[in-house]
């Protein structure tokens, strides 16, 4: 799979919320990151699925629309617009995902307060 397809197959995921598939979608040493700070807030697979998993039980409205899109070798790039998610009506995101080995390693999140 290209970076694109994979990061494609993790939004379809999220949006049906099926927590295997969207883990299956990661790196099992995931980096998940704020965008301003150093330090991982989840690593690995582990994390990663109790993080989603109780996001996706409990937002069963759940859903995120990619605005925009860039690519740039193994970079992806999202502009999401992300709705109920836990209760909140609206959220943006930019999401920067890097892929290795057909797998999204590392993920930053930048959110629209």
């Amino acid at each position: 799979m290209t970076p694109e397809e994979i990061v494609q197959k993790q939004v379809d995921a999220y949006n049906s919320r099926d927590i295997q598939t969207f883990v299956a979608c990661h790196h099992p040493k995931v980096e998940l990151y704020n965008f301003s700070e150093a330090s991982p807030y989840a690593t690995g697979a582990d994390q990663l699925h109790n993080i989603y998993n109780d996001v996706f039980i409990n937002s069963p409205q759940l859903h995120a629309d990619i605005v925009n899109r860039m690519v740039m070798g193994n970079i992806v790039i999202d502009h999401e617009k992300v709705s109920g998610r836990k209760g909140i009506d609206s959220l943006e995101i930019i999401a920067v995902y890097e892929v290795q080995d057909g797998l999204i390693a590392k993920a930053r999140f930048i959110r629209k307060a």
